[in-house]
């Protein structure tokens, strides 16, 4: 999906008669799902049937006029196909060539399936997401898929710039565990550091305080201090109109806030309880402290800053006329970036991308079609 954003075509081949299961998960918008339409939006669909010797060379007609092939299958079976790094580099030297899956090409668990929930447990994210009596609980993202396809797609873009200058195709081998294992690193190195294995606390941040949500009267909002600077901390009880705090020895510099988090914490929401977000938020928001309100979907959709980047954009959706999409947020002074169009049909450009990209005369589409091999 960003590399469709930011301009490459993308062929998504899939499965006769079957296609990405991502199609039928709902909620559905006609006969399409929601979710697909998202992540799938200016892709070009194609269906090849990899268990036909047809279907086969159909894959390797269009490696001739491809930069990069992405798959996703448990490792091997792509060698059963015949289409393996292996087996084509020779007749494609400058292809990049990625390949996703649960934890990688080798090692123990190569060979296990995984989700999104699989890695998050297995790589650590879900043993410090909960609350401090250990009530675990699965980020409300799926962290485990986006950050495998966000490190992906920047390893592929690495991978095209080498061989800008060298010319030459190379292997990517990603897996969803080792993202996860990357993404943790805060807690890492809180454990090589102490010893002490992280577990959940709830809302606060493990290093800094106050660095948390908290409730307000009406609702709750956030607050970021990152800092031993003491003019943050000063600047922050003037905006709460709490002197003392500024001047209270417990609370003296970051270190400080944190031995004595037990007593800070519930000092400030005490004070928090008493107003509404909006009146905290405007004071601190004054004083220049980092701080947020606790958006919600509905409110995220409407919320000032992301209207003004142009986050949320507008496809075009057969059965709706358009369709609402989270913006792609790269933002390049010389020239625009975004969805490139709606989500495609099942197959829906099959003989396009077989006559146009792949060279192939209306009679050999045909037979294909008729033996079943796209």
């Amino acid at each position: 999906m960003l590399l469709a954003d930011l301009g490459a075509d993308i062929i998504k081949v899939e499965r006769p008669g079957q296609g990405d299961p991502a199609r039928n998960l709902g909620p559905l918008v006609g006969d399409q799902a929601a979710y697909f339409i998202s992540i799938n939006r200016g892709k070009k669909s194609i269906t090849i049937n990899l268990f036909s010797e047809e279907g086969k060379q159909v894959v390797r007609s269009l490696l001739a006029d491809s930069d990069v092939l992405v798959e996703n299958f448990v490792p091997g079976t792509m060698r059963r196909f015949g289409l393996d790094y292996e087996n084509i580099r020779g007749d494609y030297p400058k292809l990049i060539y990625a390949s996703i899956s649960g934890f990688g090409q080798d090692g123990p668990e190569a060979q296990r399936p995984a989700l999104d929930i699989v890695v998050q447990a297995m790589g650590g994210l879900i043993s410090l997401t909960g609350q401090p009596d250990g009530s675990l609980v699965r980020p409300g993202v799926s962290l485990g898929d986006s950050a495998a396809g966000i490190f992906t797609a920047l390893a592929i873009v690495s991978a095209l710039y080498k061989r800008g200058n060298n010319g030459l195709g190379q292997y990517i081998d990603m897996s969803m565990l080792d993202c996860q294992v990357m993404m943790v690193e805060n807690a890492l190195s809180r454990y090589f550091a102490t010893g002490n294995v992280p577990g959940p606390i709830g809302v606060r941040h493990p290093v800094a305080a106050p660095f948390q949500i908290f409730k307000a009267k009406d609702r709750d909002f956030v607050i970021a201090i990152l800092t031993d600077d003491s003019s943050v901390w000063h600047r922050f009880c003037q905006a709460i109109d709490e002197p003392d705090l500024a001047k209270d020895e417990r609370f003296q510099g970051n270190r400080g806030r944190m031995d004595h988090y037990e007593d800070l914490a519930p000092l400030l929401e005490n004070i928090f309880s008493k107003g509404d977000a909006d009146y905290w938020l405007d004071l601190l928001m004054q004083a220049d402290i980092p701080c947020g309100p606790v958006n919600d979907i509905a409110a995220v959709v409407n919320d000032p800053q992301v209207k003004h980047r142009g986050m949320i954009a507008k496809i075009p959706d057969r059965s709706q006329g358009e369709w609402r999409v989270a913006n792609s947020p790269f933002k390049f002074g010389d020239y625009e970036t975004g969805p490139a169009g709606p989500s495609p049909l099942l197959g829906e450009h099959t003989l396009e991308i077989l006559g146009e990209t792949a060279g192939m005369s209306e009679h050999d589409i045909r037979r294909l079609k008729d033996i079943g091999a796209v």
